[in-house]
């Protein structure tokens, strides 16, 4: 219990200081979290001997998010960059190669999408993945009866994730209200009830990763709760759907 109200306070700190970090100091914060889930994806999948050139792919990808216009071309270079040096130069095996990689870009997205957020929605993309995740948890204690997905994360209940969406989009509604990013409407609530379960997809598909390389977190850089990649699973899976839906034009922000 110690161990995890130490990693619970080590986490809100540096959430803390993020929501009141701007520029180079903000991107340096967020890509110092990404490198760390890198690492771990790197041990997970028993690629840590490989690590500098990986690093070095992931940090030019996060800069260019920041710089390109059209960042849809940073999924093409990530890949073929790591099939160039991991498949051609290291002959690393296809079985360990293509879930590596669909993993890091998955990774790269979801950070450089968080690495363009400014506080305000940095603050409404945690009130997602905080209150669902949490609802889902006190959901599923008390009322859960039915299994989600017991072959990949057996606590996880039917009625937990419907407790999790509804909580959620409740919450993240009003925090975005009061937040000046949305208003109430229609689309707001759809958008934000999608966002739910994409949220719960995030840490499912987490789960299934540990479950295929056999290992029960992503890491121990947190006390008590395991990998920073086990923490964010759900925001980096968030986030690029949440950019898209603010710069889509869609008259809910």
């Amino acid at each position: 219990m110690k161990d995890r109200i130490i990693g619970a306070l080590i986490v809100i700190a540096y959430a803390l200081i993020m929501l009141k970090a701007n520029g180079v100091f903000y991107l340096f914060l967020v890509l110092f979290l990404g490198l760390q889930i890198i690492g771990e994806l790197l041990d997970m999948t028993g690629l840590s001997e490989y690590r500098f050139v990986p690093f070095v792919i992931f940090a030019f990808s996060i800069v260019l998010f920041n710089h390109l216009h059209h960042r849809e071309i940073i999924v093409p270079l990530t890949i073929l960059s790591l099939f160039f040096y991991l498949t051609i130069i290291e002959n690393i095996d296809t079985k360990i190669f293509f879930p590596f990689t669909l993993t890091f870009t998955y990774i790269t997205v979801g950070i450089g999408s968080i690495s363009t957020f400014n506080w305000r929605f940095l603050v409404f993309l945690i009130s997602i993945v905080w209150s669902v995740d949490t609802l889902a948890y006190l959901t599923g204690r008390y009322f859960g009866k039915h299994k989600l997905a017991p072959s990949i994360s057996p606590k996880k209940t039917v009625e937990g994730s419907i407790g999790g969406s509804i909580g959620g989009t409740i919450i993240s509604l009003i925090v975005g209200i009061k937040l000046g990013i949305i208003s109430y409407s229609a689309t707001a609530v759809g958008t934000l009830f999608a966002l739910t379960i994409i949220s719960q997809i995030g840490d499912l598909f987490e789960s299934y990763l540990k479950r295929y390389f056999g290992v029960k977190d992503s890491g121990n850089s947190i006390p008590g709760h395991g990998g920073i990649f086990d923490r964010l699973d759900s925001s980096i899976a968030v986030a690029p759907f949440l950019l898209m839906f603010l710069n889509s034009g869609i008259k809910f922000f």
